[in-house]
């Protein structure tokens, strides 16, 4: 595995930027359908800034939504506090506090979804890593959940 955190970085700053500066100053493109113009922009952005740089292919279509195994979350320290989606019935999403909410290094696999910030029609900051868990030893019941995990507390390897 390399550690290619420098790179989510780059993108997530510049994904930062282009929203910050070009559509959040102008309150007429705060709303649904310029943050769907920006999601291609960001589409775009990651194709060119992370998987050209990683010499990797990703359907355009699936980036922000399909898991990449290739690209994996990891904790930077022995053990990071995590936010786990937690499903109510009839609300499969929008819940993020399952009670297990610490993970340590080694104990899951989860997978790059995409750089999180809980109000997309606001000032972003991308703060998070949105994941999958792909493995989890202790709780298998948690595989195929998403979660969010703070990038300050992540790395992001390559797993060739």
């Amino acid at each position: 595995m390399k550690d290619v955190s420098n790179i989510l970085d780059h993108f997530r700053v510049s994904a930062r930027s282009v929203s910050n500066t070009a559509f959040w100053p102008d309150a007429d493109f705060r709303n649904w359908d310029s943050a769907g113009q920006f999601d291609e922009i960001q589409r775009i952005l990651f194709s060119e800034l992370v998987l050209a740089k990683l010499h990797k292919e990703w359907p355009a279509g699936d980036i922000f939504r399909i898991p990449i195994p290739f690209l994996q979350i990891v904790p930077s320290s022995e053990s990071v506090p995590i936010m786990i989606q937690n499903p109510r019935p009839g609300r499969p999403s929008g819940y993020w506090d399952h009670p297990v909410n610490q993970i340590t290094k080694g104990e899951a696999e989860l997978h790059f979804l995409e750089c999180f910030d809980w109000n997309r029609l606001d000032y972003l900051d991308f703060r998070y890593y949105k994941v999958q868990i792909a493995r989890f030893n202790a709780r298998p019941e948690l595989v195929g959940q998403e979660a969010l995990i703070d990038r300050q507390y992540a790395l992001v390897h390559l797993v060739e």
